[in-house]
């Protein structure tokens, strides 16, 4: 391998912080540039971001933001997800504090509330055309069969039952008070929990991964100029 593919591995191994998050403030700005460059008359890129987005977000007018009159590409809760992993991995490439690595039982509390708050609307939704008993009988036929696959794996911790408990008592919620409707406060709050949580749990990972990468890549070019 030439010099310059270990030189570029180095660098990636240095920076991947600046990557990472690069990518993700990209991927945050772009539906929130949507609108204005709707609003500027500029429809052709305008409508390339919704396209793109309209893949992996519902874009409902109800769940979303608008600027200048005109509709972000995506709901708010996807803005808050993206934003906050920019943010949050922003905070973690400073270096300002190192916290213990996130292990995924412990990520699942991160997931909860974003769960419970989603989870709740679309059942609340599902309920104008199904009755509440059928939900009642998939879910625990659901955590019935997750259960015994973890139990086997010998994965079940208290996290694991507090994140199975939260659907039956989403479940309880509704048929006890009624529907439950999300509103801005609450799909921003809980997504950008969900994101602190996901960078919290990856980036130490790659940080690992990409200490590996360095010493390799050192120790190849270190071979390279000594020979």
């Amino acid at each position: 391998m030439k010099p310059t593919q270990y030189q570029v591995k180095l660098w990636i191994a240095n920076h991947w912080t600046l990557v990472f998050n690069g990518f993700f403030f990209t991927y945050a700005a772009l539906p929130v540039l949507a609108p204005v460059l709707l609003a500027a008359g500029y429809e052709g890129p305008a409508a390339v971001i919704y396209r793109a987005y309209g893949f992996t977000c519902h874009q409902m007018p109800s769940h979303s933001h608008f600027i200048a009159g005109h509709q972000v590409a995506v709901c708010q809760r996807c803005i808050a997800i993206h934003v906050m992993l920019a943010v949050t991995g922003i905070i973690y490439a400073t270096r300002l504090f190192r916290v213990p690595m996130l292990s995924f039982r412990w990520f699942l509390l991160f997931l909860i509330p974003m769960g419970i708050d989603g989870g709740m609307a679309l059942v609340s939704e599902l309920l104008v055309a199904i009755p509440i008993y059928p939900l009642w009988i998939i879910g625990i036929v659901i955590m019935a069969i997750a259960g015994v696959l973890l139990h086997r794996q010998n994965l079940m911790t208290w996290q694991v039952y507090l994140f199975f408990a939260a659907g039956p008592f989403s479940l309880l919620y509704i048929q006890i008070f009624g529907p439950h409707e999300s509103n801005w406060q609450l799909r921003t709050i809980t997504g950008s929990i969900y994101a602190v949580g996901g960078i919290w749990l990856i980036y130490p990972m790659l940080e690992e991964s990409f200490r590996d990468l360095r010493r390799e890549a050192q120790t190849n070019l270190a071979r390279l100029q000594a020979s």
